[in-house]
Parts: structure tokens; C-alpha cells; sequence
């Protein structure tokens, strides 16, 4: 078969181990014709599993459709339109979302297993379906560098869920040093090289070190493309970086190495090779508190504040903001 899919897990060891009981057991309330998926919101994509009965559609369509406008948030549009969004059913797990995962069809499929029982705002709080559409943002099957896309989605599903309106910017700030301190407590594998930790993922289960240290790469990389265009006066940022990304070069799959050298291409810089390399070869979660604490970051005892006196505090709370267009404004 010619089409290449990626499955990109989004939970750590626990909630995977569950999953795989629930699903390996048959501790889930699927029916037994849940493959036969019935699309009634052609509109917006969504195909739901037969089991799903007709008053929850209203709930889950409002739901998925809130996510789509989140990640317009990143520069104005959706990076694959005709993208698909395949809901199916499970009571097992305490989250609201315990799995999602992308398939890299033409076009592509987000699935995702929801817990019945949930309601509209507990949905709309579980990151998961946040984390699988911001993978969209690139065109990657994750064939390889595994760390390198699962960052870029934990980076921005924190981003466009406060570019809703869903936490403030204290909160974007306190998630993601949080997620860092995870990753920097994995040291377990601390012998082994981020691209070989990533490589293997099923075999060590290092998700956060893994996850966490892509998540930190994009915000270096986001940190250094405002900064160039502070410099020459340009505006600039990883969203433009990523809508021109998307512009060029959508019609095809490209490897991680691709995807650096073509966004180096575009923001006219080595950034994103030169960190790539960095990030590839690093032992543990490379330093996430010098650049937090340029933008204005600061963490005492766990606990985030912002300093609106830091040098690059105009870009911490322009990543929080994103697009001043009219057009990019949120409505749900």
C-alpha cells in the first residue's frame, strides 16, 4: 500500500498502558460495527463512529469545530482544509480524549477516542485534540526524527489554546516549563543521544524527554526567528515560517532533514539546521531556563511569573498573541 500513515501517540506510559488494556481486553464500550464510520457534518470533516448516538454529534462537532478554529490561530488558515476528523467511542480511562493519533492519508485523518461520559468543557480542556491537529503544520509522516514532530505539537497545542482564550498568558508559560521539568526528569537514558532516544521510542518510553525536548527546539527556533527580525526589522516568527512552509511545500511527504533545510531556505537563516543538529546529538533536555528567562519567564519554587522588563519580552507575548490580523481573531 503506497500510503504512508504516521501515528503519533499522545500520552505518557501510564495512559498508553491503559489504552492497550483497554483496547488488547475489550474493556471499551465500541460496538462491534465501529468500523463503520457515518458522516452527518460533511462540512467540517467529521465522520463519527456508529455507535455514537445522534444527540452527542451536536456535542463533538461543536467541540472538533472549536479545535479547527484554534489552529487557524497559527497564521489565519488550516494547514490541510479537507483534513478529516474521525471520532470513535470508548468509556474506559478517566480522560476525556485517552487517544488520538494522525494518519497521513490524502487527505489526512485525525482520529480520536473519546470518553462518552464527558462533557463539552471537559473536552474542549484535554490537550489531545490540540497536540494531534497542530501535527498538521508540518508535512511529516514521522518516519523519522520522531521527537522532532511530537515537539511541534506539544509546543502548539499550549499556543492555540491560549490564543482561544482557553488560559492566559501566565498559564501558556507555567504549562510549558512544566512540560520541560518533565522532560528534564527523564535521565534514565542519559547515555543515549536525542535522535537515537527518539528512534526507539516503543523500547525506552522516554515520551517526555523525547516530546519535551522537541518542544523546546521550536521555541528556541521561535525565540531566534523574532529576534532576526528585530534586527532587520522584518517581521518574522516560526507561524510565518510555518505558512510559507505550507505554502510551497504541502504536495509531498519530506523527511525532518528536509524540512530544516527548507525552513533555513525561507527564513533566509541556519536556525533550524544549526539547532537541529544540536538538539539531535543532546544527552538530556538541552537548557530550558536561559531562554525562558529572556523572554521574561521566571519561575520561583515551580511557580511561573512574567517580568515585562525582560530584553525579549515583546516576544513572549507576541507567541501568546499571535497574528494581529482582524481576520485571525477567535469566535467560537
Amino acid at each position: 500500500m503506497s500510503t504512508l500513515t504516521s501515528l503519533n501517540h499522545c500520552r505518557s506510559m501510564l495512559s498508553i498502558v491503559l489504552w492497550l488494556s483497554i483496547f488488547c481486553f475489550g474493556f471499551t464500550a465500541m460496538s462491534a460495527n465501529s468500523q463503520a464510520l457515518e458522516s452527518t457534518h460533511q462540512a467540517a470533516n467529521i465522520k463519527f463512529d456508529a455507535s455514537i448516538p445522534e444527540h452527542k454529534k451536536l456535542q463533538l462537532s461543536t467541540w472538533a469545530n472549536h479545535a479547527r478554529k484554534a489552529l487557524r490561530l497559527v497564521y489565519g488558515k488550516l494547514p490541510v482544509e479537507d483534513f478529516i476528523t474521525i471520532i470513535k467511542t470508548s468509556n474506559g480511562g478517566t480522560s476525556a480524549v485517552p487517544w488520538g493519533e494522525v494518519n497521513r492519508y490524502s487527505p489526512p485523518e485525525v482520529t480520536l477516542v473519546v470518553n462518552m461520559n464527558s462533557s463539552l468543557e471537559a473536552l474542549k480542556a484535554d490537550w489531545t485534540i490540540y497536540h494531534e491537529f497542530s501535527h498538521l503544520l508540518i508535512p511529516y509522516d514521522a518516519a523519522d526524527a520522531r521527537w522532532f514532530s511530537e515537539g511541534l505539537a506539544s509546543y502548539y497545542q499550549n499556543i492555540i489554546q491560549a490564543r482561544a482564550g482557553m488560559f492566559d498568558e501566565q498559564t501558556l508559560w507555567q504549562k510549558l516549563y512544566d512540560g520541560f521539568e518533565r522532560g528534564n526528569k527523564q535521565q534514565n537514558y542519559a547515555h543515549q543521544k536525542l535522535n537515537y532516544l527518539s528512534d526507539h521510542i516503543s523500547e525506552n518510553r522516554n515520551y517526555m524527554r523525547i516530546y519535551w525536548s522537541g518542544a523546546l527546539y521550536w521555541l528556541n527556533a521561535d525565540i531566534a526567528l523574532r529576534t532576526l527580525a528585530t534586527n532587520t526589522a522584518k517581521p518574522y516568527s516560526l507561524d510565518a515560517a510555518l505558512e510559507q512552509l505550507q505554502a510551497c511545500c504541502f504536495n509531498g511527504y519530506l523527511s525532518a532533514n528536509e524540512i530544516v533545510q527548507k525552513l533555513d531556505e525561507l527564513s533566509e537563516s541556519k536556525i533550524f539546521t544549526t539547532l537541529f543538529s544540536e538538539f539531535s546529538k543532546s544527552y538530556a533536555i538541552p537548557d530550558y531556563v536561559t531562554p525562558l528567562n529572556s523572554l521574561g519567564v521566571e519561575v520561583i519554587n515551580g511557580h511561573v511569573t512574567l517580568n515585562n522588563h525582560a530584553k525579549l519580552s515583546s516576544h513572549r507575548r507576541a507567541i501568546y498573541i499571535g497574528s494581529s490580523k482582524p481576520s485571525d481573531k477567535y469566535s467560537d
